[in-house]
C-alpha cells in the first residue's frame, strides 16, 4: 500500500494518527470532506491529499492554496465534468453500480483529460479498470481491513496489499512497454 485515506471526523479526534502513519513512509489523505476549513485543518495536520465525496467548490481553492492534491467525486458524466473544471486533480468514480469498466471507458471517451481515481474496487477485479483508463485505484471495503484488524491477521493484510502492489506494478510495466 502506498497510500492511507482516514475520514476527517477520525483525524479529528485523533490527529497524531497523521504523522505516525507518515513515519512509516505512506501518504495519508484525509477523506469526507465537505467545507473549506476541514481541508485547511487537515492540511495543517499534514495530509498529503484531500478527498470529498461531494464537489465543493471551496474544498478546491482551499486544496490549491495549501498545494495539496484534491480529489472531489463524480458519478455522472456532468458530475465528473464538473469536478474537473473546478480543479479537481482527481476525480473519484463509483463505476461498478453503472456498469463498470465500460462505463469508465465511456468517461474516457468524452472527457479525455480526466485523472480518474477507481472508487470501492473489487479486490480481484480491478485490472479492466486500469486497462479502462483508472489511474488510481481505491479497494475501502473490499480489503475487509477492519475485519482482519480485529482478527489481528496481519499476514493476511499484508498479502492481499502485496497482490495488489504487485499484480498493478505488473500492469503499469507492461503497459508502459506498449506505449
Amino acid at each position: 500500500m502506498q497510500a492511507v485515506e482516514l475520514s476527517y471526523a477520525t483525524v479529528q479526534s485523533a490527529g497524531w494518527l497523521i504523522r505516525t502513519l507518515k513515519e512509516n513512509g505512506l501518504l495519508i489523505g484525509v477523506g469526507a470532506i465537505t467545507r473549506s476549513p476541514q481541508a485547511r485543518e487537515s492540511g495543517m495536520l499534514g495530509a498529503d491529499f484531500i478527498t470529498a465525496a461531494v464537489t465543493p467548490p471551496d474544498v478546491v481553492s482551499s486544496c490549491k492554496e495549501m498545494d495539496i492534491p484534491c480529489i472531489l467525486s463524480g458519478l455522472t458524466p456532468t458530475e465528473v465534468w464538473r469536478a474537473q473544471e473546478m480543479g479537481a486533480d482527481f476525480v473519484k468514480v463509483s463505476a461498478g453500480a453503472l456498469g463498470g469498466p465500460g462505463y469508465i471507458r465511456s468517461l474516457r471517451e468524452s472527457l479525455p483529460a480526466l485523472r480518474l481515481v477507481g472508487a470501492e474496487m473489487p479486490l480481484d477485479g480491478y485490472r479492466p479498470y486500469l486497462e479502462a483508463g483508472v489511474e488510481v485505484l481505491e479497494f475501502k471495503g473490499s480489503l475487509a481491513i477492519s475485519e482482519l484488524v480485529e482478527r489481528e491477521d496481519w499476514s493476511e493484510i499484508s498479502r492481499r496489499a502485496t497482490n495488489i502492489s504487485t499484480a498493478c506494478d505488473a500492469w503499469r510495466t507492461c503497459h508502459s512497454r506498449r506505449t
